[in-house]
C-alpha cells in the first residue's frame, strides 16, 4: 500500500513518536514538496523537522506541478493543494490530510481519505498499537483537536475491538 500525505498527520504523529506507523502501514509514504519544505522549516517544531531530515525509508518526496487549469473550488494551502494533486496522479491506496476543507475536496475527487486519527485506529485494529486511549490522549496533549463525541466513538470502538476491555 501506499498513500499521499499533507502535513499535519506527519506533524503529529512525529509528535507523539508515532511516526514509525506510517512505515508498518505502508509501503511508501509520498509528499509533495510543499509539505516537505512546511515539515522542514524553521518554525516547525524541532523534533518534527529533524525526524524529517532523516528521511525514514518510507518517506518520499515528489513534485505535484500546478498549472494554470489546476482549479480548487476554494483557497486551500500550497501543501493541501500539492498533496491532492499528487494523489490525483499517483492514485494512492490513502491521502491523509485531516483538514476538513481539503478532505472534503479530495473526495470529491474521489480520493480515499484518512487522516491522522484514522491512521492510528487502523494501528489499533491491526495490534500495532498497544495502549491506543494513552496514544490519543498523547495526540491531544500535542495539540491535535478531537471533539469529544469523536474521541468518545473511538474509545468505544476500541473497546469493542478489545472485547470490551
Amino acid at each position: 500500500m501506499i498513500a499521499v500525505s499533507n502535513t499535519t498527520p506527519l506533524r503529529y504523529l512525529i509528535a507523539i513518536e508515532k511516526e514509525h506507523l506510517l512505515g508498518q502501514l505502508f509501503e511508501k509514504v509520498f509528499v509533495p514538496a510543499a509539505v516537505h519544505e512546511e515539515l522542514t522549516e524553521a518554525r516547525t517544531p524541532d523534533n518534527v523537522r529533524h525526524r524529517i531530515l532523516s528521511l525514514p525509508s518510507w518517506y518520499a518526496v515528489r513534485d505535484a506541478p500546478e498549472t494554470q487549469v489546476t482549479a480548487f473550488p476554494v483557497t486551500l494551502h500550497r501543501g493541501e493543494r500539492e498533496a491532492i494533486l499528487l494523489a490525483e496522479i499517483m492514485r494512492p491506496d490513502l491521502i491523509l490530510i485531516d483538514e476538513q476543507v481539503g478532505r472534503m475536496i479530495a473526495l470529491g475527487r474521489n480520493l480515499p481519505v484518512s487522516g491522522t486519527l484514522g491512521i492510528l485506529e487502523r494501528a489499533d485494529t491491526i495490534g500495532i498499537v498497544n495502549d491506543f486511549p494513552q496514544v490519543l490522549k498523547q495526540l491531544k496533549t500535542s495539540g491535535f483537536f478531537v471533539a469529544e463525541s469523536l474521541e468518545q466513538q473511538l474509545l468505544q470502538r476500541h473497546r469493542a475491538r478489545r472485547g470490551g476491555m
